[in-house]
């Protein structure tokens, strides 16, 4: 499906969906540097404090499982990836700057390690339930500043870059060693 379909029929199906049931995006990213995950929701900013929310991860998280945590209310917006057999699910990500995200992000792109995220998405009014979905194994690369925003690329499934096969050892195979 192309991304221009793809984007068609997301649209048709908010336009269609129950006006009572408002998603809530969410993205918690994380890196070997950060004392605990940025957790933020995709929400417009009416003030200088972001609104609070309050969400129930899913008992199986790798950070906090099954706790209810807090998240903050920012604008952002994730350009959907291609689905298709050559691409690996690369997006960009746009969030607006705010002082403690921007000073995260940039330590972790001056430190090692791999920024990760996972996204999840709740339902207003049942977040007590936990997310309805979600998707790990996201990672943050390129994090820069443009103007108000940060932006930064990222990758979904990352297959191109996985390993394929197994390893051949002459211990564990034998046959393969000449002589």
């Amino acid at each position: 499906m192309s991304s221009e379909l793809l984007q068609q029929a997301i649209a048709e199906a908010y336009a269609s969906a129950p006006q009572d049931k408002i998603p809530l995006d969410t993205l918690e990213i994380n890196h070997p540097t950060f004392t605990q995950p940025l957790r933020v929701v995709r929400w417009p900013l009416f003030s200088a404090t972001p609104e609070t929310f309050f969400l129930k991860l899913e008992d199986d998280a790798p950070y906090n499982p099954g706790e209810t945590v807090t998240f903050l209310g920012f604008p952002f917006a994730l350009s959907i990836p291609d689905s298709s057999t050559e691409a690996e699910g690369q997006f960009e990500l746009r969030i607006s700057v705010h002082i403690e995200i921007d000073r995260a992000l940039k330590n972790a792109a001056l430190n090692k390690g791999i920024i990760t995220a996972i996204y999840r998405q709740y339902i207003k009014g049942m977040e007590d339930q936990g997310p309805a979905e979600y998707w790990r194994g996201i990672e943050i690369q390129s994090p820069r500043r443009e103007g108000g925003d940060i932006i930064a690329n990222g990758v979904i499934l990352g297959w191109m870059a996985k390993p394929f096969g197994d390893l051949y050892t002459p211990a564990k195979y034998p046959g393969l060693v000449p002589g």
